[in-house]
């Protein structure tokens, strides 16, 4: 895989590495807390490594959000928008174990040369 960019999200608490897999738009993102109060520290510890989440792009998320509804599951917390991202989730317990989350940029984010702090992890800083 090649490094796309480094990013780190203070607010939620966690840091990581965007990775592209060759010959696709498939990405991987790896992630580490960036202290004990970070939510991803308390699901290491709660559940060791591993998969957290698969994310899907989509081009409107209420549109999206309905199409889950239609399908008999409640999206967790219904649609959150901030920082530019409008996202929504479908909770383990509706889909196998694995937490699947679905995202969209309404606003395109634009960071100072050299910043590498990102409000999302799906904004990816070009590799230095």
């Amino acid at each position: 895989m090649k490094v796309e960019g480094r990013f780190e999200n203070p607010e939620v608490g966690f840091r990581g590495v965007g990775l592209l897999v060759p010959g696709g738009t498939a990405h991987f993102e790896l992630l580490e807390p960036l202290g004990e109060n970070s939510y991803l520290h308390r699901f290491l510890k709660e559940r060791g490594p591993g998969l957290h989440h698969v994310t899907f792009e989509v081009a409107d998320i209420d549109r999206a959000t309905d199409a889950i509804r239609e399908y008999g599951i409640e999206p967790m917390g219904g649609v959150q928008r901030s920082h530019g991202w409008a996202e929504t989730y479908i909770h383990p317990s509706d889909s196998g174990g694995v937490l699947f989350q679905f995202y969209v940029e309404e606003e395109h984010h634009h960071h100072p040369p050299g910043e590498e702090d990102v409000s999302h992890s799906h904004e990816y800083e070009p590799p230095k």
